[in-house]
């Protein structure tokens, strides 16, 4: 459902829809930062600081105080509907922003602030092998850990639809998602179910 690298139409697409995508870079459709360089002083409750072993949910248990957030975040706080991509170590991870709750996060994440795209599409562009090619193309592999600067990040090269195409596709992608969430919670649930009836129905 996203073209190829040097591609300008998917091999499979929704019905109605025919138009070439366009070509662009990320910086054409959404404004990037980085987070705080500086590790910062925890507190016991405040504004939730993530990184990138945060990416999977964007929970954590750190936490910053607001006066240092609104001090370090004046100009790249977070949104609802933005995107966070992981930029060190871990390479090319999108999660979207469900929260209005501020986030204040570390500078192994990047704040992607959409322009002229879907934020759920978005994360799904990011996924998609071409986009991740294209990143993996400007990644500093002999950094340790490896790394992509945020001036690398602007320049990835891209193709998007019209914002129908991509309310489509990036709802598509997000049923598929929970769907996969629901039948992992099934099978951890009759895995303790196993565990239980492995205990019960053998001597010890």
């Amino acid at each position: 459902m996203f073209p190829k690298d040097g591609q300008i139409v998917p091999e499979i697409r929704f019905a109605g829809f025919t138009d070439d995508w366009e070509q662009c870079k990320l910086r054409d459709i959404v404004d990037i930062y980085d987070g705080t360089h500086q590790t910062p002083k925890y507190t016991s409750a405040g504004v939730k600081f993530v990184s990138v072993e945060n990416i999977s949910n964007l929970e954590t248990e750190k936490y910053i105080s607001q006066e240092a957030y609104e001090k370090e975040y004046a100009n790249k706080q977070t949104s609802k509907g933005d995107v966070l991509m992981t930029r060190i170590g871990d390479i090319g991870t999108a999660r979207v922003v469900e929260t209005t709750e501020p986030l204040a996060y570390y500078v192994t994440l990047s704040l992607l602030k959409p322009k002229l795209v879907e934020s759920d599409f978005l994360a799904w562009l990011i996924t998609s092998p071409a986009v991740q090619h294209n990143i993996w193309k400007r990644t500093l592999h002999i950094a340790f850990p490896k790394k992509i600067n945020l001036g690398e990040i602007n320049q990835v090269e891209t193709t998007i639809p019209k914002k129908t195409e991509q309310e489509k596709i990036g709802i598509f992608f997000k049923q598929l998602d929970d769907l996969i969430t629901l039948h992992q919670r099934k099978v951890n649930i009759l895995k303790e179910q196993k565990k239980g009836f492995l205990q019960k129905m053998f001597v010890s």
